[in-house]
């Protein structure tokens, strides 16, 4: 089980057991690279799917709360209308809504574990600027130490705005430039100035370097962090 389709709750038998079996050999996957300190797109996978529930969860709960009712009769003790409700549940199974609350709070459970692990790569991790940083962040080098510091991965960054729903975001985009073999003596203001020399359309760029004593899964772990560090270091700068 590598991934959960979107209409997972929906699409094929609509057994509970069925589900709960699928749903929980998702999570095993996810658990076992969480194990392993691999976040993403695991993370932000469950995330979606959890998201989902959720709403479908809610739209279910307000379609009936609007949804127009007939007096039944009278009720002269308490003074109030009683009502029939017109809804029915006829397109959305009990066997569904038996996963829906099933599916919430154990993909929480597990998306609980996730954030542990992200938690202890926050820690970890580094960052301090290279020499002086400039009122211009949004383009820049992004040196990379994940568990050595004889290697050191170059990345050039740049911020990006983005509309989604209507909304403006920022966001920030790596690209990998060179994997340098450090001797001694060698720093990272060294590496800093050899980037000015090479790629002069940056002439006074930006760079922070990013480390970490112990080694994390590069694609999965290291990179989306080092992403979300340096992000949250420029917009502190603003």
């Amino acid at each position: 089980m590598k991934n959960l389709k979107k209409d997972w709750v929906t699409e094929g038998l609509l057994d509970f057991e069925y589900k709960k079996y699928v749903l929980l050999a998702y999570l095993k996957h996810v658990e076992q690279h969480f194990d392993e300190t691999r976040l993403y797109p695991f993370m932000s996978d469950l995330l979606e799917r959890l998201t989902d529930l959720k709403t479908l969860k809610h739209e279910r709960k307000t379609l009936r709360e609007e949804f127009p009712k007939k007096i039944s009769r009278i009720d002269l003790n308490k003074i109030e209308l009683i009502y029939d409700e017109l809804y029915q549940y006829d397109n959305l199974p009990p066997e569904i809504e038996e996963v829906i609350e099933y599916a919430i709070p154990t993909m929480e459970r597990t998306i609980g574990k996730g954030r542990e692990v992200h938690d202890e790569v926050s820690s970890e991790l580094v960052i301090d600027p290279v020499g002086i940083i400039p009122l211009y962040k949004d383009e820049g080098y992004v040196l990379m130490e994940n568990g050595s510091l004889s290697l050191t991965e170059v990345f050039q960054y740049q911020v990006r705005k983005f509309i989604m729903h209507n909304e403006q975001y920022r966001g920030i985009y790596f690209q990998w430039i060179d994997r340098i073999k450090r001797g001694l003596g060698e720093t990272v203001e060294h590496i800093k100035m050899q980037l000015i020399r090479t790629y002069k359309v940056l002439p006074n760029p930006a760079t922070f370097v990013v480390y970490s004593k112990q080694p994390y899964p590069m694609e999965e772990t290291m990179l989306p962090m080092t992403k979300k560090l340096v992000m949250q270091t420029i917009s502190r700068m603003k």
